[in-house]
Order: structure tokens, then sequence, then C-alpha cells
């Protein structure tokens, strides 16, 4: 059975659980509870435009924290691998840092950076900074390659070894990691316009659940489904592209030049 085959079944399943919801909707307490597809349909119409103004929000906010908080855990990560000393002491912080959900600390976020778009923000960094941290610092650890030994018997300085080797060679793992960065900045962001916002799609589902609008919060959900995909699509332009961005950062060949 090929690719095309399982693509129809899982459109013929999805169609039949829309029958079924759809049938299901005639009993009043279930239609109150999950509403009906052709319900939702009439609020993704009328809600069309707050929809499209609140996606663009809420993606304005995951790609600022994203690229923030990828900058940031890049950075420390190499910086952790360029200096053991540093890693060693900061390794009990970090396993405690990643043992506790990042957006536990929005409180505390709210107070320093008050409910406007960046407190929004810096829960979508915090959702990637951790993340890209580890993959850096573990990427740079791995990289045990003949360029590595070479620099190193040519005795390269740490800083050397770290641009023209341990840079390149574990950018790989950075990227793929963007991938899960992206579904946690989206849920910092997310939580942060649930938490506290006057615009997003947190914003609109909580307003439409507050209202008991059932048929508007799946819309919104619907919306923020659409806005990961986009965004795990750009990512996966970058993937595609991951060697083409390797090589970029390569290393040298010619060593002499150290």
């Amino acid at each position: 059975m090929n690719k095309k085959y399982y693509n129809l079944l899982s459109v013929f399943v999805f169609l039949v659980i829309l029958i079924i919801w759809q049938l299901l909707s005639i009993f009043p307490k279930l239609k109150f509870f999950l509403a009906s597809p052709i319900l939702i349909w009439q609020s993704l119409i009328d809600n069309f435009s707050s929809l499209i103004y609140s996606s663009f929000i809420t993606g304005l906010e995951t790609i600022i924290g994203l690229i923030i908080g990828v900058f940031l855990g890049v950075f420390i990560g190499f910086l952790l691998w360029y200096s053991p000393l540093v890693a060693k002491i900061s390794k009990p912080y970090i396993i405690i840092a990643g043992a506790v959900p990042a957006f536990a600390f929005a409180p505390i976020i709210i107070l320093w950076f008050g409910i406007g778009i960046w407190m929004k923000i810096v829960l979508a960094a915090l959702g990637a900074f951790l993340i890209t941290l580890i993959q850096s610092y573990e990427g740079a650890n791995s990289v045990k390659n003949d360029e590595y030994r070479l620099f190193k018997v040519l005795k390269a300085s740490r800083l050397q070894i770290l641009k023209k080797v341990i840079f390149p060679s574990s950018l790989s793992w950075v990227l793929s990691s963007i991938k899960l960065c992206v579904g946690s900045a989206l849920l910092g962001a997310f939580i942060g316009e649930f938490i506290s916002a006057d615009k997003g799609l947190g914003h609109f589902m909580i307003r439409a659940g507050s209202l008991y609008d059932i048929p508007s919060v799946f819309a919104g959900a619907i919306f923020l489904v659409i806005l990961a995909i986009i965004m795990n699509l750009l990512v996966k332009v970058i993937e595609n592209n991951r060697i083409k961005i390797v090589k970029i950062f390569s290393v040298d060949k010619n060593v002499s030049k150290l």
C-alpha cells in the first residue's frame, strides 16, 4: 500500500468523525459542550478577520521569542563548551531549570515585563532557550572528528577550534532542535496571552470561552493549529537547507592559516 492510499484513508476517517460529530449535535447538551462542525464553520466565517489578526499577533510574538531564545541558547551552549569549569558549575542549575516548566515563572515575568507584548515574547523565548542550550552544548561535546584532532595537534586555540570545527559540526544539532523550539515558543506565547492580553489567539479563545461560545473556541484552536503547521513548514525549509547552512560555517581546509 502506497502513501496515497494512507492519505485517502486519513481523509476518510476525518470525514467519518465530522459526520458522527454533526449527528451527535442533535442532542442539546452535547451540542452545547461540543458544538458541531457546521457551527464551527460558521464561526470561522464570522470571525475570519479577527482570527487572522489574532494569528498574526501570536505568530509575531512566537517568531521574535523563538529568535531570541535560539540565539541565547546557542551562545550560552557554546560558551559552556568553551569553558568546562563554567559548564561543571552550571550543570546542576541547568538540570533544575530543565525540570521546572518555564511557564511556572510567568508571574515573575509579568512583574518584570508587565502584561504587554514583551511578556509573551519572553515566555516564548524561555520555551525555546533551554532546548537550544542543551542541544548546542551536547552537539559541541559530541564532535570528536579528525579535523578536531588536527586542530589540537596544530595547537589551535580553543576559540579557533570553536569557530572552525565545533560550531559548524554541531550546527545540525541546533537546526534539528528548532522544530521542538517552535512548539515550545508557540505554547509560551499562547499561555502569555491566556494569562493576560487584549489580542492574540489566546485572548480570542479565553474570551470566547468566558461567553460559552464553544464554536469560536474551536475556531481559535483551528487557527492555532494552522499557525503551528505554517511554522513547522518554515522549519522544514530550514532543515532541507541544513547542509547549505552548515557549509557556510564549515571549516576552512587551509589549516595553515592558523
